[in-house]
């Protein structure tokens, strides 16, 4: 035991690619279930089933509330209750998620379009509340696992890196969903979604138990370090990690603004370039600059530390929007061409900030250690979670309203018939939203994080010393 107060276990094999590879497997199956909800909920309410954008917009926004408040919770029963006899602090959790996940994805898209609004709006509420339910019991203790994985950094980076392989698998083949999911007349097929789900939902089960079998827990508080959730205590010190803070003001501004990309580029190749059959060819080429990043991470990292490697791609992402608001982008092949390079160019600072986010949040974890002297994995990292769910929330919301406040009607037949000025002004809106994003994002890393590689390594230091007293004192806030 050192002074950051946990075990380092040595019966154990070392770190190496079955972690990496498990690790990754953890996040495709998440991203199979996750993807799919994220890219095709909003419109299999509001167009196939028939829900207004506007109850559609209060069901979100209030579930994903409430389901952001049970974070917290979850992560405080991780820390302090144990489950099964197998030493494991997080894997029986993810075990019984698994199965949740697998069934409650498929409950999600039920095709009842011809119901009465009342239960259409129940079906929606009950089966989204029990599909995030299952989502926060397999994606608290995913995430925190990587803390006890390893306490290297740089295997963290790794371990974030390969998370991140695993989250682009899952969400690369829900990018090639839309090449069948929607007919010759741009519209949804959303009676096909339930076999998808359930399809989809059996592949992350196989995917969950290869993280499950192939991970090792390796960094583990000893039983008399063992302390009851304390929520204020976890509250008190979430208010006082200014990285922590800086961290989720960026991941809103990147689930909200940024990956809001994915439901607004559908729409603009759905009613302005009409041509669905290129949102696959679109969607992929965004995640080109994240692909290219993948074999230089570590390096980067090593080099300039983790906020400047994600903070200053995103100064090249506000440039890419301003350059998009400003010139003309026709709605023949030669605009979708100009959209797309754009779309790649501005997705820059959200490739690199993807790939290390995770092993930012366990810089975070050791953070708070040292302001508290109690290690929690779990529930600081709910309350980073607690954040995204409550911008995912938003973000199934707020892109809706944007365009709904230009002139757009989900419930438009056919889809693409709608009234004159509105398909063009839909894409600036969706620019519009990405600039945001990448302006929040870089103020977020660039002034407020203040993490930079001199004080990583200083922290580090402090928590492999032997004196409690000196991992207790503070650290620099540069």
């Amino acid at each position: 035991m050192n002074g950051s107060g946990y075990i380092v276990k040595k019966d154990v094999p070392p770190f190496g690619i079955r972690d990496k590879i498990g690790y990754a497997m953890g996040d495709l199956g998440c991203n199979l279930s996750f993807s799919l909800i994220s890219a095709f909920m909003l419109d299999f309410y509001t167009q196939y089933i028939g829900i207004p954008a506007a109850i559609w917009s209060v069901i979100i926004i209030l579930t994903k509330v409430w389901d952001g408040v049970n974070d917290p919770i979850m992560g405080g029963i991780m820390d302090s209750v144990k489950m099964g006899k197998s030493g494991s602090k997080f894997k029986p959790w993810m075990s019984i998620a698994a199965i949740g996940l697998t069934v409650t994805g498929a409950l999600v898209f039920l095709p009842v379009p011809d119901a009465a609004l009342w239960l259409k709006v129940a079906l929606c509420v009950v089966t989204y509340l029990l599909w995030d339910f299952c989502y926060t019991l397999m994606n608290v203790p995913y995430g925190s696992l990587s803390a006890a994985i390893t306490a290297d950094p740089l295997e963290r980076t790794s371990l974030s890196t390969w998370r991140s392989v695993g989250a682009a698998g899952g969400g690369a083949i829900a990018m090639l969903l839309p090449l069948f999911l929607y007919n010759d007349s741009q519209e949804l097929k959303g009676d096909m979604l339930v076999w998808v789900a359930l399809g989809l939902g059996a592949a992350a089960f196989v995917a969950y138990m290869l993280c499950i079998k192939l991970t090792n827990e390796r960094v583990t508080v000893p039983a008399e370090k063992k302390v009851r959730m304390n929520y204020l205590r976890t509250l008190k010190g979430f208010i006082t990690n200014r990285p922590l803070l800086a961290l989720c003001l960026a991941s809103f501004a990147s689930i909200v603004f940024f990956l809001s990309a994915t439901q607004t580029a559908k729409w603009i190749f759905q009613i302005y370039f009409k041509n669905t059959d290129m949102i696959t060819a679109a969607t992929v080429i965004s995640y080109l600059p994240m692909v290219f990043f993948i074999p230089f991470t570590s390096k980067i990292v090593r080099r300039f530390g983790k906020k400047m490697s994600v903070g200053m791609p995103f100064a090249l992402s506000i440039a890419a929007s301003v350059v998009m608001l400003s010139i003309p982008i026709p709605d023949n092949t030669g605009g979708m061409i100009v959209y797309i390079a754009g779309l790649m160019l501005i997705q820059t600072g959200g490739g690199m900030f993807n790939l290390i986010t995770w092993a930012m949040v366990n810089d975070c974890i050791d953070y708070q250690q040292l302001k508290t002297g109690v290690r929690e994995e779990g529930s600081v990292y709910a309350m980073y979670s607690l954040f995204r769910k409550i911008s995912q929330g938003v973000s199934l919301s707020l892109p809706l309203l944007c365009m709904r406040a230009v002139g757009y009607d989900p419930q438009a037949e056919p889809i693409g018939d709608q009234a004159p000025g509105v398909p063009e002004a839909m894409v600036k809106m969706s620019i519009g939203l990405m600039l945001i994003g990448a302006v929040i994002m870089f103020v977020s890393f660039v002034f407020i994080y203040n993490l930079g590689k001199k004080e990583v390594a200083e922290m580090q230091g402090k928590l492999n010393e032997t004196d409690t007293e000196a991992a207790a004192e503070p650290i620099s806030e540069g």
